[in-house]
């Protein structure tokens, strides 16, 4: 709740910043003002049946009602983002005259000019930012695990995270993922949480297991939970329900705090997410495992890689991140984990940490990419 109600802070701030922005500009008729007025009124309504009222609502309207509402804030953020600057030029120039004089960043003709640049600028960027969004980055590594397999070279892993499946997630662009992700001809398959969105009656009402059931593998699909598959989760009952679903319904088999043996193989370690008070620790979970056999830990938030590191994992997969979504967020992520996105080799252990493949939000994809990875592995020593 409290990060809704940052949101809705957000929201209202820019809102009035960018309100206030547009009237100075404005010629002064009513012809001019009222529109401009009516459009941010009938947004700001939009926005707050979004984040309240949007349950009652038909599935159709609800996903247009939160994709409006969440396209309005990204197009707040960076406009109110580039009107902050010219303000702060301004008053810069105004103490210390940077620009020369015949540069009047005073003058209306500017500053109009200025205003309508930066939301054509932005209406591009986000048009290119929603094609990233639907057309996900195929990212492949190759990896070698320094442990002998039999009968077994080698194993091409494919893991996505953060599909968030639901209102803004519908089936149509979930059908689009599971084509893309067998399309790598996978030999496993591992989802990093956030598989469901937010609430699983979207999900249902959608029968999106249809298109779940069709992810297909020699070695199987495993998933983890995430922090969204906890969200509106108040007991033990409404997660077991969720991970049911998944597990009985989708066809995913969720390991939650559980390490399996495949194929008497490796193994496939799922960490619950670290929302749940009574997740394990990892060297709980990995009593019994035996690690002369190689280890794949799927974790969804990638905050202590060194837990993972200290018990043996060769492979440590993470997703949450989306690195950050939107540029210059990215940099913010980049600074508050170890691995924001992308791989590392700590200490011989391989991490990758995914950019994510759906989003939480707003559609977009500026300066991040949505991605699926593809880990060749090869078993044995490095020729």
């Amino acid at each position: 709740m409290r990060i809704f109600l940052k949101a809705i802070f957000v929201q209202v701030i820019l809102n009035a910043y960018v309100i206030w922005r547009g009237w100075q500009i404005l010629p002064p008729k009513k012809r001019y003002r009222i529109p401009y007025i009516a459009f941010f009124a009938v947004e700001i309504i939009i926005y707050l049946i979004g984040f309240f009222g949007s349950t009652e609502l038909p599935l159709e309207l609800r996903h247009w009602v939160a994709w409006l509402g969440t396209t309005w804030m990204v197009v707040l953020i960076y406009g109110g983002g580039l009107l902050l600057g010219y303000d702060l030029l301004r008053f810069i120039n105004k103490r210390w005259q940077i620009f020369p004089s015949r540069m009047n960043l005073e003058s209306m003709r500017l500053r109009r000019v200025y205003f309508v640049t930066v939301f054509v600028f932005i209406f591009g960027v986000m048009i290119y930012g929603n094609y990233r969004f639907h057309h996900p980055t195929v990212t492949e590594k190759t990896l070698i695990v320094d442990k002998e397999v039999p009968n077994l070279k080698e194993l091409k892993v494919v893991m996505v995270s953060d599909v968030h499946a639901g209102v803004l997630i519908r089936k149509d662009i979930l059908s689009m993922y599971v084509d893309r992700i067998m399309e790598q001809k996978p030999d496993i398959i591992l989802i990093a949480g956030d598989i469901i969105d937010y609430d699983l009656t979207s999900v249902e009402a959608q029968n999106m297991q249809e298109e779940f059931r069709r992810l297909k593998a020699p070695y199987g699909v495993y998933g983890s939970t995430g922090n969204h598959e906890y969200v509106w989760v108040e007991d033990s009952t409404e997660i077991d329900y969720k991970v049911k679903w998944l597990n009985d319904v989708a066809g995913i088999t969720m390991l939650r705090d559980t390490a399996m043996l495949v194929d008497s193989a490796f193994y496939v370690v799922g960490r619950e997410d670290d929302k749940w008070e009574g997740r394990k620790s990892l060297s709980e979970i990995m009593q019994g495992v035996d690690k002369s056999r190689p280890v794949i830990v799927i974790n969804h938030e990638p905050k202590n890689l060194g837990e993972e590191l200290a018990n043996g994992a060769d492979i440590a997969l993470y997703g949450h991140t989306h690195n950050g979504q939107l540029f210059p967020y990215n940099f913010v992520i980049a600074m508050a984990f170890e691995v924001g996105h992308g791989y590392k080799n700590k200490e011989g252990m391989h991490v990758y940490v995914s950019s994510g493949l759906g989003l939480a939000g707003p559609q977009y994809r500026i300066g991040t990419i949505s991605e699926i990875v593809v880990l060749n592995v090869q078993f044995g020593k490095e020729k």
